[in-house]
């Protein structure tokens, strides 16, 4: 897989490193497409809390959807790194604070992939109480 990123697409450096995104993504030939579905906070204890704290829930989910279709990627980094697009979706408008807070879970879990990203803000989600859904797409060579 490779990336654009600042260095490659002047004015991306600010934002592309804060939230650890790339301005586009090339992905080989012979890479596996696995994409997931929108995952949500429903199926954690607490459920729902804040924005940020649904999005690592989210998260957390995206991380267990990939394993179920790659059951033979046994590295969670490995899963991470595969991701090279995600659409999120956030109700309302989001805080500067709230932003930022996004960021550094994503950071956390991404490590030193740098997907493609759109974060789109929505009035409202299914169910109601959620205010984070995102789903992803990670291409997989066989094997790895």
């Amino acid at each position: 897989m490779s990336v654009v990123t600042g260095s490659d697409y002047p004015g991306y450096e600010q934002l592309g490193n804060i939230f650890n995104i790339s301005a586009a993504v090339s992905i080989p030939a012979d890479a596996r497409i696995v994409a997931t579905s929108g995952q949500i906070a429903d199926n954690h204890n607490p459920m729902w809390g804040t924005h940020a704290e649904q999005f690592e829930k989210s998260m957390v989910n995206i991380e267990r959807s990939l394993s179920s279709a790659s059951p033979h990627i046994t590295n969670p980094r490995q899963l991470w790194e595969g991701i090279f697009y995600v659409t999120s979706f956030h109700v309302g408008v989001l805080s500067r604070e709230e932003q930022l807070q996004i960021a550094e879970i994503a950071r956390k879990y991404f490590g030193n992939n740098k997907p493609a990203w759109a974060a789109i803000c929505v009035k409202a989600l299914f169910p109601p109480e959620a205010v984070v859904e995102i789903q992803v797409q990670a291409a997989y060579r066989d094997g790895k």
